[in-house]
């Protein structure tokens, strides 16, 4: 076993954001059996969703494009903010007693579009009332990959990205829970609500996604598929975002801002 000198490595985080070549050379003298796959090392800690993130700058003098890794949310602009729009189809609601079904993600930048993920998984049983809801059954399932497998694909997809539903506690703890059972790592990433966004934000006796679908004329007409829905939270979000405060500049501010911490300047 080498001896790594892991306080030398949390004193590093605690300095970001750093330069990407700066952080290199720091891990080669903290790391150095992985002296030769430095790059391999960063990527490896983003896909286990170690909390740090990689940001593009651009030097004024030469135009020149170098890397910064940050670990702040609060240093991560909002338009910079890579979001994944994520839901699932379960055959249950609770992760003990039920499965994933589908999986759907939706990978976005600035609120344009860069990549999705769509998989059905592998299950035996699906409920009736659950085929009904979604239109999936089990014979469907039967030539689908397995969850081990779809959630590997997933995780590598989702990446360092914000974890964003609707509802988001019920996708990110039932995606957790079923990585920590087949034994996995948990899901590390930021998340983010757009019920709750979409309670701060828009006027409507009701703030269910479908519901809102039809308010504000997304029309998506598909409903109860993961991916389909995974596209109305990203149309929501846009919607949104269009009516934040002046005051919501970054991640932090934006996730803070739909958990309603943020304080507003009374009314004269």
């Amino acid at each position: 076993m080498c001896n790594i000198n892991y306080s030398k490595y949390f004193n590093l985080l605690e300095k970001m954001p750093v330069n990407q070549d700066v952080l290199y050379d720091e891990l080669k003298s903290f790391f150095p059996h992985f002296c030769d796959n430095v790059d391999l090392f960063i990527e490896g800690l983003i896909a286990l969703n170690m909390p740090i993130f990689r940001s593009q700058v651009r030097l004024r003098k030469n135009n020149e494009i170098y890397y910064m890794i940050d670990n702040k949310l609060e240093n991560i602009n909002i338009n910079d903010c890579e979001l994944c729009f994520v839901d699932i189809e379960t055959t249950s609601s609770r992760v003990e007693s039920g499965q994933i079904i589908e999986i759907g993600a939706i990978k976005t930048k600035n609120c344009k579009i860069k990549h999705t993920f769509n998989s059905l998984v592998h299950s035996y049983y699906v409920p009736e009332d659950i085929s009904k809801l979604t239109g999936i059954n089990a014979k469907m399932l039967e030539n689908s990959p397995k969850l081990e497998k779809v959630l590997e694909r997933f995780v590598e997809f989702l990446g360092d990205c914000i974890f964003v539903a609707h509802n988001v506690s019920f996708d990110y703890d039932f995606i957790s829970k079923s990585l920590v059972s087949i034994g996995k790592p948990p899901l590390l990433n930021a998340r983010l609500c757009t019920l709750d966004l979409s309670r701060k934000t828009i006027i409507s006796k009701k703030h269910a996604l479908q519901y809102l679908n039809n308010l504000l004329g997304i029309n998506n007409a598909i409903s109860h598929r993961a991916l389909a829905d995974a596209m109305t939270s990203f149309e929501l979000y846009k919607i949104c975002a269009l009516y934040l405060p002046h005051s919501v500049k970054n991640a932090k501010d934006l996730i803070a801002f739909s958990k309603g911490k943020i304080k507003y300047p009374k009314k004269l």
